[in-house]
């Protein structure tokens, strides 16, 4: 796991507390795949929370929605990894 999926996942685990438990049991691919967007996402989203660009509330709005999908997503990979297993890694 790299570092950025690794504050990805600290992340998730931050926000949704109840799913703590099943974060630290996903290893698979898709849902570390996921753990790293969710950090860029997030790193993106506190840039434009400083920003006084004029275009910032509908690009945080953006990010927001983003944020919420991925998170819709990990906790989909983390439960579908404690019924089937974690998939294979991709080389």
């Amino acid at each position: 796991m790299t570092r950025i999926q690794e504050r990805g996942r600290a992340r998730l685990k931050l926000r949704l507390p109840s799913w703590r438990d099943r974060f630290d049991l996903a290893s698979g691919q898709a849902f570390l795949d996921v753990c790293e967007a969710y950090d860029l996402t997030c790193a993106v989203l506190e840039y434009w929370a400083k920003s006084e660009a004029p275009t910032r509330s509908s690009i945080i709005a953006e990010y927001e929605e983003l944020m919420a999908a991925l998170e819709l997503e990990a906790q989909l990979f983390a439960t579908r990894e404690a019924v089937e297993g974690p998939k294979p890694r991709r080389s």
